[in-house]
This record gives structure tokens, sequence and C-alpha cells, in this order.
């Protein structure tokens, strides 16, 4: 539901005919990737992935380490929504050009992040092993790895097509945030153990 405030911004009505459009293009593609595409493997993404990390944080959710089990919940959260940008990318490239778009969105695609301000969360996290652990675990740097990737993807002149941009940098921010909590989450069950 639109805030007042919103309502106010973009009144329904003719003057808000290229507002909608925006908003829709990126419903109309988000629609398609679930029910149109061919769901051919995206290289990297391991779907299986989320499942194991939801689990894990649902047996520590059991095994009354609620602590544990918010920040895997978490990880879990991050790292689908992580993935399912990399849908939306891996769906649109090939099809940028399908359904004509108005440009100038980003509000209307739902991008509150920004690329620099991304590269410092990933900066952040890098190279941080969590307590109990000696280096940063592999799925911690691959994730990281992935996020500086969708960074780098945008310094391809090439790439103009604004969502497709938009949803590189959602990934990238959302992988910084799976490090983040992944860091967290090794550090709850570390800490609980040693509370054992």
């Amino acid at each position: 539901m639109a805030s007042k405030n919103n309502k106010q911004l973009f009144p329904h009505g003719p003057e808000n005919a290229e507002h909608e459009l925006k908003k829709a293009y990126n419903c109309v593609i988000e629609t398609a990737v679930t029910h149109f595409w061919d769901r051919r493997a995206i290289s990297g993404v391991n779907a299986d992935e989320v499942l194991t990390i939801y689990k894990r944080g649902f047996q520590a959710h059991r095994s009354n380490d609620p602590l544990s089990a918010e920040r895997w919940a978490r990880t879990a959260k991050h790292l689908a929504r992580a993935f399912w940008h990399e849908a939306k990318i891996a769906y649109l490239e090939p099809r940028s050009s399908d359904l004509p778009y108005l440009e100038g969105a980003r509000e209307e695609y739902g991008l509150h992040e920004h690329s620099d301000t991304t590269a410092d969360l990933l900066e952040s996290v890098a190279g941080h092993a969590p307590p109990g652990m000696e280096e940063m675990p592999e799925d911690m740097r691959r994730y990281l790895s992935r996020g500086k990737r969708h960074l780098t993807e945008l310094e391809n002149l090439a790439l103009t097509h604004e969502l497709v941009r938009a949803e590189h940098i959602k990934a990238a921010h959302e992988y910084g945030r799976v490090v983040e909590c992944l860091a967290l989450a090794y550090e709850a069950e570390y800490r609980s153990g040693k509370a054992a």
C-alpha cells in the first residue's frame, strides 16, 4: 500500500503514466522469470544452498539456540534474494530488447542501493574470519567473489539496460549481506558451542 507521501508524488492518473510504466516493466519481467523462463542453470548458483542454510537455522531453533537460528535464517533470506536477482539477470540479459521500456527508472525498480556503498559493504566484510576460525570459510569467499563480480559487470560500457544494471547492484548488495550474516551465524554457533 502506498504511503500518503508516495500518493502525492505519484498520484493516479495520466500524469503518472511514466512512473507506472517503469514499475510495470519490472513486474512483467518478474512474472516472466517465474512463469515463462526455460530455467536454464545459472553458472555458480546452486539453489540447494539456500535450503541447506535455512534448514541449519531451523535446526538451531529446534536446538534452542535462537541467536544462531536468527542469523542462519537471515543468511538464507539474503542468499535467496541474491539468487532471485541472479535469475532476473539471467532471464533478462538475452531478452533485454524484447520489451520496450522507459529510461530513468530507479525507485520503480526497487533500487535503493548504490554501487559505491555496495562496494564499501563488500570491502568491509572481505578477509574477516569469524571467531574460532583461522580464515574466511570457502562459502563466504565464494559469495564475496560473486558480489564483486556483479559490481565489475557495471564497468562494462556496453551494459546500458537500466534494469539489468539495477539487478547487478542488488545482487552484489545481497551477497555482501550474505557474507555479513554468515560471519555472524558462524560466530553465534562458535559462542553457543563454547557455552555448551
